[in-house]
């Protein structure tokens, strides 16, 4: 699978957007994207999309930036407006800078969900109308993460998740479950991945019903966290299991664990679509299966969702709308073809060419959540990091993790409001 999809854990954990282009295009984009050169776009007065409206929108998007402003073109033919896609690397203080001055954008058709209540919490979105999607047409992952505060503020694109990698060579049939898997990897090679990320131990906490936040009512409940309570414990004797087996370790890394799979070593891999053309590059013998249930339940994967907002600055939010329903609809199939993003639209879904990569991913985005769509999240990775590496190296119980994780977690999360 696939071309030029970009590794949406690394925008997750450094909750910042990839971009690149050539020097000479990075330097336009820079200059349309903080309002240096003049441009019709947003701060004029509007017409409710009726016609001979300009609107800009920033992508993060890269190999899909061309496709989109060859779509934005086809919108113009037919509306009387015009759209410019501008793909540019996307921070708040630079869109909010941006969006206050003449010429800047209207809103973002592709920035990841874990960005979105940011921009939420600054002001800067605007909420989706009512009537614009309904949520049963959509992953409902995707729909989920496009919810902040109890209100929808994103328009749902593309998904993607991670699943289950393993080595024909070395395994014949999928397991079922985590302890079928674990059983059979003591004679095949074993199984590696970041267990010191929350991003890779979701489903563990999950199946053991803990979670990061509550959610309930289309929100979450910062105040509620679920990662020191006694699922959680459970969870982190799970995954303590694995290295008191021999299979992770405190030192295991997202590079690490993806060589050993590449190079043959390990039977079993988590990962994403990210991975692989990598994969296949090396002739890996491998397929992809839904991931082992555990605890009688099925195994929860981060779902990352690419989303769409209408500035709350704009002046032309009718023509904007108007213009990512037929983003949504007319484009959606091309962006797959091209840049392998899974639509988040149920019927679109449907009308793409599915192979057994895309199929498998599916599978396991149906089983999927995202990762809070709250500012709030940013404050976890240093603590659930830190005293898992401490766990696995024996100096901590599951116990003890779970008392510091949760802890340190609401203590960064205290300092994080009191700097605010």
């Amino acid at each position: 699978m696939r071309k030029g999809l970009q590794f949406a854990l690394l925008a997750v954990m450094s909750l910042a957007v990839l971009s690149g282009c050539s020097d000479n295009a990075a330097n336009s984009e820079s200059l349309t994207a903080t309002g240096s050169q003049p441009s019709e776009s947003a701060g004029g007065s509007g017409n409710s999309g009726k016609g001979g409206e300009s609107i800009t929108l920033w992508t993060n998007f890269q190999v899909e930036a061309e496709l989109l402003q060859r779509y934005a073109d086809a919108w113009s033919e037919e509306t009387g407006n015009k759209a410019t896609i501008v793909q540019t690397s996307i921070e708040l203080q630079q869109f909010a800078q941006a969006a206050n001055s003449k010429g800047g954008p209207d809103g973002i058709f592709g920035i990841a969900n874990d960005q979105l209540a940011s921009f939420v919490t600054a002001k800067l979105a605007e909420e989706v109308p009512a009537d614009f999607y309904n949520d049963d047409d959509y992953v409902d992952a995707a729909v989920q993460a496009s919810y902040v505060d109890g209100k929808r503020y994103g328009v749902p694109i593309a998904v993607e998740t991670v699943t289950l990698f393993y080595n024909k060579d070395k395994v014949s049939a999928t397991p079922a479950t985590w302890d079928e898997l674990l059983e059979t990897a003591k004679s095949s090679g074993g199984v590696k991945f970041d267990a010191t990320s929350i991003y890779y131990d979701l489903g563990f906490v999950r199946a053991f019903d803990s979670y990061i936040f509550k959610w309930a009512d289309n929100a979450y409940d910062t105040e509620d966290i679920g990662l020191g309570n006694e699922g959680a414990v459970q969870a982190y004797s799970y995954i303590k299991r694995m290295v008191d087996e021999g299979f992770i370790s405190s030192d295991i890394t997202f590079d690490i664990a993806r060589s050993a799979f590449e190079n043959g070593e390990t039977a079993y891999y988590i990962g994403g679509p990210w991975d692989v053309d990598a994969f296949a590059s090396a002739g890996v013998n491998f397929e992809l299966a839904p991931m082992p249930a555990l605890n009688g339940k099925p195994f929860v994967t981060p779902v990352g969702t690419q989303v769409g907002f209408v500035s709350s600055k704009s002046s032309h939010k009718d023509a904007v709308w108007d213009f990512y329903q037929y983003l949504i609809d007319e484009a959606s199939v091309e962006m797959y073809e091209t840049g392998a993003r899974i639509p988040a639209k149920l019927s679109v879904q449907q009308q793409i060419e599915m192979d057994a990569v895309t199929e498998a991913f599916m599978k396991q985005i149906a089983s999927g959540e995202p990762l809070p769509s709250v500012p709030e999240l940013g404050q976890l990775w240093t603590p659930y990091s830190d005293n898992m590496r401490l766990l696995f190296q024996g100096t901590l119980t599951p116990a003890d993790a779970a008392g510091y994780i949760e802890a340190q977690f609401k203590e960064a999360i205290e300092l994080m409001h009191a700097g605010s």
